[in-house]
């Protein structure tokens, strides 16, 4: 993810930092600096830290049951909206589903209940509605708040956790697709009740806007889901671009740039010889138009870690790691020699087509 950066591994998983996230500790900061209690400043940045702490240990429950079936996690990241988990792929097989996706939530309520045991331990009482992030005890805060990570998680609508446990439960009985269709629609009925009842009754803008945020990741994952059944077996040669103009690492930026003008390619494959050493998204060019001079080499600009594919490949495998590890380019070798190329646009093109076709 843009803008992150690495603190530490935990089981071998980067824990990134994501720059907003700062900008939250700052935020909290100047507020308690305004608030007229004896370390109300520390408290409230040490509570948002605590806070996160245990953001952590939730999407580190999801990553470790996710690499118990062999799944790749390429970080955890933490934002001022929580914490994500970076998988390739989620398991299609609906009780692996279940269990990463409850492990988050089930490991929050045990840490409320941590929490919890410590805090009544150490006379500490649990005063909802007395909590501040600026004031109060520390123990009945983090309770309260992980049994509300846990709780709201575990809502049965996509992107929550919850949304995944019910397709998982729905995918013992019926195919994926099915299961996936028939949690999305329950999600985004749970999403517009909880629109109206935030707008109605609440006057809760927050709330609204959670809705719609659960309402479009349903759609997004229902969208997700159809694309990879279509794609499914489907081998990476019958929607791969053969003609597909290259560059190479001595080419300039602005030659690059008058390739792309004249021709409806954007995205461009950087070879060596036969090899490829390297790719060029559109989206480093056009940032590279703005940050360096037309003269600059391709091999100062280009990505030099990239994912790539064989002929024998299908287009549900290369899509989901596409998907995983967020690039929308993936060059074709065999051998170690360029065969072609697939990028978003044409994995849409070709399942638009197939549909078309009543593949």
């Amino acid at each position: 993810m843009k803008w992150s950066f690495e603190v530490t591994r935990l089981f071998g998983i980067p824990l990134k930092i994501h720059v907003t996230f700062l900008l939250l500790l700052l935020f909290v900061a100047m507020a308690g600096a305004q608030v007229q209690q004896p370390g109300g400043l520390l408290q409230g940045v040490l509570t948002v830290i605590f806070v996160f702490a245990c953001v952590v240990v939730h999407e580190l429950a999801h990553s470790l049951m996710a690499m118990h079936y062999g799944i790749n996690v390429r970080a955890i990241v933490l934002l001022p909206i929580g914490g994500v988990s970076q998988m390739e792929e989620m398991p299609e097989d609906p009780k692996q589903e279940i269990k990463v996706s409850v492990a988050g939530p089930l490991t929050s309520l045990i840490l409320a209940g941590v929490f919890y045991v410590l805090a009544t331990l150490g006379g500490q009482e649990l005063a909802w509605r007395e909590l501040s992030l600026f004031g109060g005890d520390l123990l009945p805060k983090l309770s309260v708040i992980n049994l509300m990570l846990g709780l709201f998680n575990i809502l049965p609508a996509f992107p929550m956790d919850g949304g995944r446990v019910l397709r998982g439960i729905l995918g013992t009985r019926m195919d994926h697709v099915r299961a996936t269709k028939v949690a999305v629609e329950i999600g985004q009925a749970i999403a517009i009740v909880m629109f109206f009842f935030a707008v109605i009754y609440l006057t809760n803008l927050l709330l609204a806007a959670i809705a719609i945020f659960i309402y479009l990741g349903a759609e997004g994952e229902e969208h997700a889901t159809m694309i990879r059944a279509a794609l499914r077996g489907v081998p990476v040669t019958r929607a791969m671009l053969t003609s597909v103009q290259t560059v190479s690492p001595v080419d300039s930026l602005a030659s690059v740039v008058e390739r792309a003008c004249h021709s409806l390619q954007a995205d461009f494959p950087v070879v060596e010889g036969d090899s490829v050493v390297g790719i060029l998204p559109k989206e480093i060019i056009f940032r590279a138009i703005h940050e360096k001079p037309g003269e600059t080499p391709v091999s100062e600009i280009m990505r030099k870690e990239f994912l790539s594919a064989t002929r024998n490949d299908t287009l549900d495998h290369v899509f989901r790691k596409m998907q995983g590890q967020g690039v929308s380019l993936v060059p074709i070798v065999e051998e170690g020699r360029f065969m072609g190329m697939i990028n978003l646009e044409q994995i849409g093109k070709y399942h638009m087509m197939c549909e078309l076709a009543g593949r």
